[in-house]
């Protein structure tokens, strides 16, 4: 993600310079005519914003996966405060997003090589993403799931024998 960040903010760190600002004002691969992004804001600063919008979504649904704040919903939060949180409402997202990446991992092995092999300077981030990006994406791949099956663990055992912290005994 700091690398997004950087790159969102136009800077090529890691980054081949030359076809980076190409691709930021999205002026590759037949896209010449188009207009630059939306709303003034460059094309590779919305999809970056968005990777990044996600990735911070990930890691408030993975800290939830491991905190108190995902059994009970913090008193903060108007109508829900102090109220369990339902199981599903966090599994429903671990579950899709760790079958979209096992699924996405297990196409790597092919992907990465080949791309690595047919890396040129028009792709400004094919060695980048291939030997930064990949480590930390398979360690999403690994961590999602299993914080996602520790949750499910505590959340049935808890249903089954005791109330949460703060809740009364039926």
């Amino acid at each position: 993600m700091p690398l997004h960040i950087a790159w969102m903010l136009g800077i090529p760190f890691l980054a081949h310079e030359a076809s980076f600002d190409a691709w930021y004002h999205g002026r590759g691969h037949g896209t010449e005519s188009y207009p630059d992004g939306i709303l003034g804001i460059p094309a590779g600063a919305m999809y970056l914003g968005l990777l990044t919008l996600l990735a911070v979504l990930g890691g408030i649904l993975s800290l939830g996966l491991i905190s108190d704040w995902g059994l009970i919903y913090p008193r903060w939060i108007p109508w829900l405060g102090g109220r369990r949180v339902p199981p599903w409402f966090p599994l429903t997202p671990t579950v899709l997003g760790s079958v979209l990446m096992v699924g996405y991992s297990l196409t790597l092995p092919v992907r990465i090589p080949r791309a690595i092999a047919e890396a040129s300077p028009d792709d400004p981030f094919t060695l980048t993403g291939a030997f930064i990006g990949l480590p930390v994406f398979l360690a999403w791949v690994i961590a999602l799931p299993v914080a996602g099956w520790s949750y499910y663990q505590r959340t049935r055992r808890n249903t089954q024998t005791t109330p949460l912290r703060g809740e009364e005994e039926p």
